[in-house]
C-alpha cells in the first residue's frame, strides 16, 4: 500500500488517467418529462478503481464513483469556481490569513451520525497528509481548529489565495468523513467499511472485478441552488441504486447499450464514434479529457541528463502520434500549454512555441553529445487503455529512429500502478492526465514522486509559491513562466489535448455531463 500511496500522491489526478473534463458534454438529456423515482442504473466502466478513498486517490475511476458518496466543504460549480457545499458560509480576515467556515444545518453521514466541525477538522488533518493537493496546502496552514460544533477555523502562515480552490479540488479531494474513521485510517487508504460520506448515494458493496454498488441515501441534505451545477448546488437522488460494472471490452459495452443491459458506458474508443452515432436510442457523450503525456524518470540515468531529455523532445513527432492514436481531429488538439484553452482563467499560450520541436537530425545530434550509452530504455503502459498502447508503440519507433534502444512493457491496470511506483521498473511511462484547476494540482510536475518521474525543480517550486499570493494579473505572468519552465527543464512530454467518448441510452433523463458522469438529478424514463 505504501507503493500505491506514492503512485496516487499527485495523481490528482489521477491519473487517469483520463477523467472527463473541463467542458460540458456535447450531449445531455433535457428531461422532457417529469422525473421518475426509483430504478437501478447500470454503468459499464473499463477499469476498476484501486480504492474508493477519494481523498487518498486522484485516479479518475475513484473520482467518478467517489463523488456520489462523498462531499467536501467546498466544490467546483459548472463554471469551475469554488462554491460552498457542506459549508453554509465563510469569512476571511482582513489580513487574509484566517478563514472561518460554518457548516450547514442538518447534515448527516451515511452511518446516521450528525456532521460536526470535529469531523471536518479530522478530515482536513488527514487531507494534509495523504492528498497531494492537501500536502501543498499544508505548507501554508498554521492550524485547523474546531471552534464549536458548526465552525472550522483555518489559520494560515502566509497569504495563500489558492486555499478555497484546493479545498474544492476534484482530485485527491478534501472530503469530509467521520472523525473516528479519519483518525483510524490515518495515512492508509480507507477500507470498504470506512466508505462513509455525506453524498446523495451511499456505498453498498464491492465485488472485485465485477461491480461496485451504491444506493440512494434517504437522509441526504441537499443544497437549494439549481443553477450552480458541477459538484455543488441542488442534488436529488431519483435512482434507487447505481451499479458500476467492470467491462473491459468496448464492443460488449455497446452491445449492452443496445440491449438495455447498460444505461451508460465509459471510455469508448474513438474509432467507435460513428458506430455510437448511428445506433438507435444511443447518444454520444463527449468532453475535454485533459491530455496524454510521456513522462521520463529523472531520478537516474539516462533521463537525469537534460541533454537526453532534449533529444527525447526533438525525436517526437507529436502531430503524427496524435493523428495515429486518435484519428478524428475533433478528438484531439495540439497545444503545448500547461492548461487547456477552455480553462480560460488558467490558460496562457505564451512560451509554448517549443512544443512542436520535432527534428530528427537535431535529436540524433543531441543524443550523441549526451551521456546516453545505448542501454535500453523501458516504456511502461497499461494494456487496459488502447491509447496508451498506441502512443507507446509510436514513441518506440520515433525514438529508435534517432538512436535510442527501446523496450515496451505493458501491464493490466493494478500491476501498472504498482510498477509505476518504483523507479527501477521504468524509464518512461505513458499516461493521461485529466484536467486540474491550479498549478498546485498538476501531478505530472509534483515534487519528488513517481507521477512526475521524481521531478525536482527549485524554479517550479518558486513559481508555485508566487502563485499562492498572486492576483489575477500576476497569475497570468506566472502561467507564462510555468510554460517556459516546462520547455527549459522538460519534466514530461505533452502529446496532445484530447476528448473522451462515453455513451448513454436516450432513456437516461436529466443527465448533464460536466467533469465526468454524475448521476444525481438523473432518472430513467423507462
Amino acid at each position: 500500500m505504501k507503493k500505491l500511496a506514492l503512485i496516487l500522491f499527485g495523481l490528482l489526478g489521477a491519473i487517469a488517467l483520463f477523467g472527463c473534463s473541463s467542458n460540458s458534454s456535447s450531449s445531455s438529456a433535457g428531461g422532457s418529462g417529469e422525473p421518475v423515482q426509483g430504478g437501478d442504473l447500470n454503468v459499464a466502466m473499463g477499469s476498476e478503481p484501486d480504492t474508493l478513498d477519494w481523498m487518498y486517490s486522484g485516479e479518475s475511476a475513484t473520482r467518478k464513483i467517489g463523488w456520489h458518496i462523498y462531499e467536501g466543504l467546498f466544490a467546483l460549480d459548472k463554471d469551475y469556481q469554488a462554491r460552498p457545499l457542506l459549508a453554509e458560509d465563510y469569512s476571511v480576515s482582513d489580513d487574509k490569513k484566517t478563514y472561518t467556515i460554518t457548516l450547514r444545518d442538518g447534515l448527516k453521514f451515511h452511518n446516521g451520525q450528525d456532521v460536526t466541525a470535529n469531523d471536518a477538522k479530522a478530515s482536513l488533518d488527514r487531507w494534509t497528509k495523504v492528498s497531494s493537493v492537501g500536502k501543498i496546502a499544508s505548507s501554508h496552514i498554521s492550524s485547523i481548529e474546531a471552534k464549536d460544533d458548526k465552525t472550522i477555523v483555518v489559520t494560515l502562515k502566509d497569504v495563500y489565495t489558492s486555499l478555497l480552490t484546493d479545498l474544492a479540488a476534484p482530485k485527491a479531494s478534501a472530503i469530509i468523513i467521520p472523525a473516528e474513521i479519519a483518525e483510524a485510517a490515518g495515512e492508509q487508504p480507507l477500507t470498504n467499511e470506512q466508505f462513509i460520506g455525506t453524498g446523495p448515494f451511499q456505498f453498498d458493496s464491492w465485488k472485485s472485478g465485477n461491480e461496485i454498488v451504491l444506493s440512494k441515501f434517504a437522509d441526504y441534505k441537499s443544497r437549494d441552488e439549481e443553477d450552480w451545477g458541477g459538484l455543488t448546488g441542488e442534488k436529488t437522488a431519483y435512482l434507487d441504486s447505481i451499479h458500476f460494472k467492470v467491462v473491459k471490452d468496448p464492443q460488449v459495452m455497446l452491445n449492452g447499450l443496445k440491449t438495455n443491459l447498460y444505461d451508460y458506458v465509459q471510455s469508448i474508443p474513438l474509432d467507435l464514434y460513428e458506430v455510437v452515432n448511428t445506433t438507435p436510442n444511443v447518444e454520444a457523450v463527449t468532453s475535454n479529457n485533459g491530455y496524454t503525456v510521456i513522462t521520463p524518470d529523472k531520478s537516474e540515468a539516462p533521463f537525469d541528463d537534460l541533454d537526453v531529455r532534449k533529444a527525447f523532445h526533438a525525436a517526437l513527432d507529436k502531430e503524427a502520434m496524435a493523428k495515429a492514436t486518435y484519428g478524428n481531429s475533433d478528438f484531439y488538439e495540439l497545444d503545448g500549454a500547461l492548461f487547456t484553452p477552455d480553462q480560460t482563467a488558467l490558460y496562457s499560450d505564451e512560451n509554448i512555441d517549443n512544443f512542436a520541436a520535432f527534428d530528427q537530425d537535431e535529436a540524433k545530434k543531441l543524443l550523441e553529445e549526451s551521456s546516453y550509452d545505448g542501454q535500453p530504455v523501458k516504456i511502461i503502459f497499461s494494456n487496459d487503455n488502447a491509447d496508451y498502447k498506441k502512443i507507446a508503440e509510436i514513441a518506440e519507433q520515433q525514438l529508435e529512429a534517432v538512436g535510442f534502444t527501446v523496450e515496451l512493457e505493458s501491464y493490466e491496470w493494478a500491476t501498472y500502478l504498482e510498477k509505476w511506483g518504483e523507479a527501477e521498473n521504468w524509464d518512461m511511462v505513458v499516461v493521461g492526465w485529466s484536467p486540474f484547476f491550479s498549478p498546485n494540482q498538476a501531478g505530472m510536475v509534483s515534487r519528488e514522486n513517481n507521477s512526475s518521474g521524481w521531478y525536482h525543480s527549485d524554479r517550479w517550486q518558486e513559481l508555485l509559491a508566487q502563485w499562492g499570493t498572486a492576483d489575477e494579473t500576476e497569475q497570468q505572468q506566472i502561467l507564462a513562466e510555468l510554460n517556459k519552465t516546462l520547455y527549459e527543464e522538460l519534466p514530461f512530454e505533452k502529446v496532445t489535448n484530447i476528448s473522451a467518448l462515453d455513451a448513454r441510452t436516450t432513456d437516461l433523463q436529466g443527465y448533464d455531463a460536466w467533469y465526468g458522469p454524475r448521476f444525481w438529478n438523473t432518472w430513467k424514463s423507462k
